[in-house]
């Protein structure tokens, strides 16, 4: 590279890193996030081409390039991951790649950089997440596979929910729930009685669970439940885990349109007579969300067009029985951990 190349990159450079530093913070998402910084990154890094090569020749080739990256990548970790004590012992509070709320910051916290416990700091309060999905391979992740705890919300659940108090009941509640499904228990009213009985499986953020509540003659929902940060009201609707849901041509069998109508329905009732229902009832709903229960091992194709149906109605949530399994598996996880640092 000649001395005037070389001084044209150091100019252009200059007045690049001026440019961003003197950016607000949300300036620098939309200027920078829309590809720039790809095509910075992708500039350096040259793609192995030949499929004969050896891993160690491409090094060897793109051996200064790659080293700017590893340098690169080895800065950031450093630099932008903080160290910090949670009772007396250290652990590092890192960004995260993904930021999924205008007046929150997700972040990690563990005990290795940029690894551990994906976190949220939202409006004063301090949130960890839990799968709220049965991840499989392939899938990336998406905002509603998360469920976040508010953590002083799950300390001070009331009592009335009976959370187990040992390690034993806690994993007890989860084998209870497995031993129905691998016996193929088809008893629709066995689910009901164990989620009834055990509100906090739903991620600790319901305070009580109302079996069969009238909102009218007509729409009578599973359960409601009263949900811990602002005493409103979700709808629950419970079907049998191996309810028949598709047909041999991938099309909905009758039996899960009509578990859809019904949360439609239940939706439907409950926005357009909230003041009805507070007034009449006690009952508050206000953007309440409901959650269908229904289906156990699909597959992956079967998954998607679930998921392609949800996104059609956001304020309807699929879990599936495996979902369910995977919610309750970490929700006991998280409530360990606050058991353990408490």
């Amino acid at each position: 590279m000649d001395n005037i190349l070389k001084e044209k990159l150091t100019n252009l450079f200059d007045e690049i890193a001026s440019i961003i530093e003197n950016l607000t913070d949300n300036e620098i998402r939309e200027y920078l996030g829309k590809g720039n910084i790809d095509k910075l990154l992708k500039s350096i890094h040259k793609e192995k081409q030949d499929k004969k090569q050896t891993l160690y020749d491409y090094l060897l080739e793109n051996k200064n390039r790659l080293y700017l990256l590893a340098l690169l990548r080895h800065a950031i970790t450093i630099n932008c991951s903080m160290p910090g004590l949670l009772n007396e012992k250290e652990l590092f509070v890192s960004p995260f790649h993904f930021q999924w709320y205008d007046n929150g910051v997700m972040f990690t916290q563990g005990k290795d950089r940029f690894v551990g416990n994906i976190g949220l700091y939202e409006d004063g309060k301090l949130k960890f997440a839990v799968a709220a999905r049965d991840f499989r391979g392939g899938h990336e992740i998406q905002k509603d596979d998360l469920l976040f705890i508010d953590v002083d919300e799950a300390k001070n659940l009331p009592k009335n929910i009976n959370v187990p108090k040992s390690t034993n009941e806690l994993d007890d509640t989860y084998l209870k729930l497995e031993k129905l499904i691998l016996e193929q228990e088809e008893d629709e009213s066995k689910y009901q009685f164990f989620l009834k009985e055990n509100a906090w499986v739903f991620g600790a953020q319901y305070k009580q669970i109302d079996s069969h509540i009238n909102l009218d003659d007509k729409n009578i929902p599973d359960f409601t439940g009263v949900r811990v940060r602002d005493n409103t009201r979700d709808i629950f609707e419970i079907k049998q885990p191996f309810l028949p849901i598709f047909r041999g041509d991938m099309k909905f069998r009758a039996a899960f349109d009509q578990a859809w109508n019904q949360a439609e329905q239940y939706l439907y009732f409950s926005h357009n007579n909230k003041d009805y229902l507070y007034r009449e009832k006690g009952l508050n709903f206000d953007n309440p969300r409901c959650y269908l229960i229904i289906g156990y091992n699909l597959s992956f194709n079967e998954i998607k067009i679930m998921r392609r149906k949800e996104r059609m109605v956001p304020a309807i949530t699929i879990l599936t029985y495996n979902d369910l399994l995977s919610l309750i598996k970490n929700t006991v996880i998280f409530i360990k951990n606050l058991k353990n640092k408490s």
